[in-house]
């Protein structure tokens, strides 16, 4: 489902620039439908130089093969986001920009709540995220052509992964391994 990571990664910046492009950020929509609690900042409209190297330095570091892109999204306070697998992304990246990950807008998957700052996410198994009292703004990088298990396996090889949750987070050992 998920796994902890722990790059080195400075929040305040790129939540910095998630506020630099606030203005390009846009209705989620998908199927013809639009999710007007979910707004996001991607592809031609995430000019933010420090994401695009980041995704870029992701792929470099570990050889991921075709596309691998980085978005910044909103999911407004007191919403939720409905249960859904990601269209195209089989993984991603996923760091939580404002509030305490461990207290607060936990993925769920299966009815079980994860907690993260920082996480490799198989967005391809159905999750969901009831969000709390604060607005929720991640960066999300998007690895579109390999699987969760060859990713976490890449970055378990080269230290990426935690091998015990952080304190405070939530969630099932055997279900992090999966």
């Amino acid at each position: 489902m998920l796994c902890h990571t722990k790059f080195d990664f400075d929040y305040e910046l790129f939540l910095k620039e998630y506020w630099n492009l606030k203005e390009y950020e846009k209705d989620y929509a998908r199927g013809g439908k639009s999710i007007s609690n979910l707004r996001m900042i991607r592809d031609k409209d995430n000019k933010s130089e420090h994401a695009n190297a980041f995704a870029d330095m992701i792929k470099h570091m570990f050889s991921l093969p075709g596309k691998v892109s980085s978005r910044f999204i909103f999911l407004k306070a007191n919403t939720s986001l409905p249960e859904h697998t990601d269209s195209d992304t089989e993984c991603a990246i996923n760091f939580l920009l404002t509030g305490d990950g461990y207290k607060q807008a936990p993925v769920i998957f299966n009815g079980i709540e994860y907690h993260y700052k920082q996480a490799l996410l198989n967005t391809q198994i159905p999750h969901m995220v009831h969000n709390g009292p604060m607005d929720r703004i991640i960066f999300k990088v998007s690895i579109f052509d390999m699987p969760y298990s060859e990713v976490k396996n890449l970055f378990d090889l080269k230290g990426y992964v935690q091998s015990k949750p952080p304190i405070g987070s939530v969630h099932q050992q055997r279900d992090n391994d999966s």
